[in-house]
């Protein structure tokens, strides 16, 4: 058996080796965050139980983590702009050549678990609370199998920094998902109660990754009836419960239209749940009593100032007449609600209220959404099966490096949240385990891991090391923005140190480990300062 420590933000592979990498490793982490660390194992007997454990001066450390790392595949590369690989076009940026396999889906475990085969990754988490005391402590990780025995050191420093709670006031932040696999992927009847109790599970997780927003889809909670859209009013307030419970505040209104036939061409809209021509007469009564009925229940259940409204999916340039028709129908049905889309089209002025472009799009058209901004609006961004290449996104094909750096790219830029469509949005005979690269109509294919960053585990939803890596990112997130607050100049030249920009960054992961301990030092500092 041979064992080593790896870096939780290094990618590994069933064909990793031990040889290249430490047993002994340093790591700095802010108080609210997590340590955490990947063990890369070789030449286990398979079959053969492993045990593990965490210690601290020999007592072993209660809430310690440990996962599982299932490998999952990567069919094809993911191409230069969009999609995958175009033959002839192959995409230098990739973190590896496909096809290949990659750790990534993360199976909670107790001590022992079996060896399945000659290589195992595990993965710990240990969160660090406000409570713990700022200074140095050394864990040591000891495992054990058939009849051998390996102790892994780790060196901790806790600085006194402090991550804030997810919530109101974290960074706005949305995956979407679908309540619907929720139910179908773990085999439960829909809206049972095992099915609530799934989607909890699911909630708890979001908000573990800090994901403070929702999106609640019209065909969740509306039925297309003779009379037109009839709204459950119990399913919406208990799904807005279930997630508030877990701690997500802000709340999307799903979608009221889209592209007329589902065409990406078309240049109009229908009423969402095969409804009229949205910017019709028809249209325009349909949404009506729609929104009227939504509009009670806001403010029944005073959801007003925490509810965000889209209205269609990516408007573009082509469908922007009727676009600005519809926001205006839905401004009147819903007033003084914000509306949110994903969208680029600075043609759009004017129509929505928070801006949200793919990253590589706000970069390149950035003192445009600027000036937007300078007007009142808020900018988020997104990516999907864009961008490619060497842009930031979380695809399984690219450095865990990408995801972690979203939140750096945020403060960067002051950008005012983020949106990503694949929470867990399976395509149907997708199991995401065993087939990552899938159709998306027009002879296109999505690249791997852009339909979802979770997976549907056993009981539970298991989270990914993609998902992880995010989540430590924007906690960095919060910590800039803290020092950028006292001292903007030097937060700017942290910044600096792992990103310049969507396409410019670090993809060394102790320099990027270095730049965070450059800003929690400097919080150190400054929280000292104050006390004088």
């Amino acid at each position: 058996m041979r064992v080593a420590l790896v870096d939780s933000l290094e990618k590994l592979y069933p064909d990793s080796d031990v040889s290249q990498v430490p047993t002994v490793a340093a790591l700095d982490v802010p108080r609210g965050g997590t340590v955490a660390a990947q063990v890369l194992l070789n030449d286990l007997p398979p079959g053969e139980a492993v045990s593990f454990s965490i210690g601290l001066y020999d007592r072993v450390v209660e809430g310690a983590k440990w996962f599982r790392l299932i490998d999952v595949p990567v069919e094809a590369n993911t191409g230069l702009s969009v999609f995958i690989e175009k033959p002839g076009e192959p995409n230098p940026y990739v973190a590896r050549r496909a096809p290949f396999r990659v750790y990534d889906a993360m199976e909670p475990v107790r001590s022992p678990v079996p060896a399945g085969a000659a290589t195992m990754a595990l993965c710990m988490e240990l969160p660090i609370t406000a409570k713990h005391r700022p200074g140095q402590r050394r864990y040591s990780i000891k495992i054990r199998c058939g009849g051998r025995q390996a102790q892994l050191l780790l060196t901790v420093t806790v600085h006194k920094a402090l991550v804030p709670p997810t919530g109101k006031d974290s960074l706005p932040y949305t995956n979407w998902f679908s309540l619907v696999l929720m139910a179908q992927r773990h085999d439960l009847p829909i809206w049972s109660p095992a099915h609530w109790r799934m989607i909890g599970h699911y909630a708890k997780l979001m908000a573990h990754a800090r994901q403070n927003t929702f999106c609640i889809p019209w065909g969740d909670i509306f039925t297309r009836t003779r009379q037109g859209l009839v709204l459950n009013r119990p399913r919406l307030r208990r799904i807005v419960k279930v997630f508030t419970a877990a701690g997500l505040y802000w709340i999307e209104g799903g979608h009221v239209a889209h592209r007329t036939g589902r065409q990406w061409t078309a240049t109009t809209f229908d009423i969402s749940l095969d409804g009229p021509r949205a910017t019709s007469v028809e249209g325009n009564a349909d949404l009506a009593k729609a929104c009227k009925q939504l509009m009670e229940e806001i403010d029944r259940n005073g959801w007003r100032g925490r509810w965000i409204q889209h209205v269609t999916d990516e408007p573009t340039a082509e469908n922007a007449a009727d676009y600005r028709i519809l926001v205006g129908m839905v401004r009147k049905y819903m007033p003084g609600l914000p509306i949110l889309d994903a969208t680029m089209d600075t043609t759009l002025a004017g129509a929505v209220d928070i801006w949200c472009p793919q990253c590589q799009e706000y970069q390149k058209h950035r003192e445009l959404f600027k000036a937007q901004r300078a007007l009142g609006d808020r900018v988020w961004f997104y990516t999907c099966c864009a961008p490619g290449g060497p842009w930031l996104n979380r695809l399984l094909d690219q450095e865990l490096l990408r995801p972690a750096l979203f939140g750096w790219a945020a403060a960067l830029f002051d950008l005012d949240g983020f949106l990503h469509w694949g929470l867990n949005h399976y395509k149907p005979g997708q199991d995401p385990f065993q087939k990552s690269v899938v159709e998306h109509g027009n002879n296109n294919l999505l690249p791997a891991g852009d339909t979802h960053i979770v997976y549907p585990g056993k009981g539970r939803p298991y989270s990914s090391l993609r998902l992880e890596a995010q989540r430590e990112g924007f906690e960095d997130y919060q910590l800039l923005m803290q020092l950028k607050a006292r001292r903007a100049k030097l937060t700017q030249g942290i910044i600096a140190k792992a990103i310049r920009g969507f396409d410019n960054y670090t993809k060394d992961v102790p320099v990027f480990r270095a730049a965070q301990k450059a800003l929690w030092t400097a919080l150190d500092a400054a929280r000292s300062s104050e006390r004088v």
